[in-house]
């Protein structure tokens, strides 16, 4: 048993590291392939997509959750449980490219470093990448993590492809983000091929307070992803040209540190959301998080001038007038660390069904975003060192809070699966 668990630990780790490679590769070929102006089109492109995507991981969590919950191992059981669900995760996907792409003008107006048309492209890829989150939460909450590794891997290389092929064709940062989207309406295909066994025909059923239940998990979800952002989006706000551009490439370091120790999260989430394996789940999770994390950050400060130089090219390098960035990556890479700590405590708080959190991270975001546009907005090391700062007090009274927080079974919600617990107080 101990051998099985260490054998899937092993397999998720090295999945998830591959598949964030594939995902960092994605910009990393695009630092070459553009100037120093179009990668800081694309970087805040996919900043305002993970804002925007925000539900889907509120979907994969709320799946995994539930599959986890109810306890079904026979396949025809879990297409009927999954079936409305996916149903669901499509209509909610549909409904975000709708949205933005209608947002696009107001978007561009605030963050004027991108176009509404660049906006609209990146809105198309929020329906297949809700639709691929679901099909993950089923397979975390069933415990396939062979089959949730293949698609983690094959998600994020879909989309390294299709940013090689348009960056050597010289598209522009909007219609490569298109191209993104595109690879993966292919892969929300093959993935609902692949879980066949797992999934069934989409279907439309009311009254499973599935979206009560997703708004909730978007809330706290949002929360961190929201705070792990919110210094590049406000970069793209305040700087443009070489040095957004090196700002986006620092934030690949703060990526780094935010989904380095996400493995740990995965295989941790379908036993958090289990009042008797809770607590060592979490103790486990959250050692490891440290570690990982301050590997990332000491690794980081050693190595940043050759990573630098590999990753990007040489030209990120140069001083931009007083932003120097191989100097500052450490701290990036502190705050996406910190920020993988306040995931975990997050991650926790949905599987119980409780919003405090949401709330402490949501107090982090205000104060982090208070100081930046009144002090801390000069230069590119100022905003990134308050973003590290905020997220390490974030993190640490997060993580206090998760300690002393209880999970209980208690009487059924309405409309709830008699296979769920209802909320369960923090």
């Amino acid at each position: 048993m101990v051998r099985r668990h260490l054998t899937t630990g092993v397999l998720v780790a090295v999945g998830t590291f591959a598949g964030s490679v594939l995902s960092y590769g994605f910009s990393f070929v695009l630092a070459h392939q553009l100037d120093q102006t179009g990668y800081g089109q694309v970087g805040a492109l996919l900043m305002l997509f993970l804002v925007a995507s925000i539900p889907a991981w509120a979907i994969q969590a709320v799946t995994a959750r539930r599959v986890a919950r109810s306890g079904e191992t026979d396949p025809a059981a879990l297409r009927e449980l999954t079936s409305p669900l996916v149903r669901w995760s499509l209509l909610v996907g549909v409904a975000g490219t709708v949205l933005l792409a209608g947002l696009a003008p107001a978007v561009s107006a605030l963050f004027p470093a991108v176009s509404a048309g660049q906006v609209a492209w990146t809105a198309l890829a929020l329906t297949p990448n809700a639709l691929i989150f679901c099909y993950l939460g089923i397979a975390q909450g069933s415990s396939r993590f062979t089959a949730y590794t293949v698609l983690f891997v094959g998600f994020n290389g879909a989309k390294l492809v299709a940013g090689i092929a348009a960056g050597a064709a010289g598209a522009d940062p909007g219609l490569i983000m298109g191209a993104m989207a595109a690879s993966w309406f292919a892969t929300a295909a093959v993935a609902h091929y692949a879980l066949r066994d797992l999934v069934g025909r989409p279907r439309f059923q009311r009254g499973l307070g599935y979206v009560r239940e997703l708004g909730s998990a978007s809330w706290s979800l949002g929360a961190v992803l929201l705070l792990s952002l919110l210094d590049g989006l406000l970069a793209a706000h305040y700087f443009s040209g070489d040095v957004l551009g090196r700002y986006q490439a620092g934030a690949m370091f703060t990526r780094a540190g935010y989904f380095g120790p996400q493995f740990a999260g995965i295989l941790a989430y379908p036993k958090l959301a289990l009042p008797e394996t809770r607590r060592k789940a979490l103790l486990s999770a959250a050692v490891l998080s440290v570690g990982i994390g301050a590997l990332i950050v000491i690794g980081t400060a050693a190595a940043a001038n050759p990573a630098i130089r590999v990753a990007f090219g040489a030209k990120y390098l140069d001083g931009a007038g007083s932003f120097e960035l191989a100097s500052a990556a450490w701290l990036f890479a502190l705050a996406g660390a910190t920020q993988a700590l306040i995931q975990l405590a997050l991650l926790d708080a949905v599987a119980r069904r409780s919003a405090a959190i949401g709330w402490i991270v949501f107090a982090g975001i205000v104060a982090e975003t208070v100081v930046i546009l009144t002090v801390a907005h000069h230069s590119a090391v100022e905003l990134i060192g308050t973003a590290a700062v905020c997220g390490s007090a974030t993190a640490v009274v997060s993580l206090t809070v998760t300690a002393f927080a209880k999970h209980r079974a208690s009487a059924l919600l309405p409309n709830q699966p008699a296979s769920e617990y209802a909320a369960a107080t923090s």
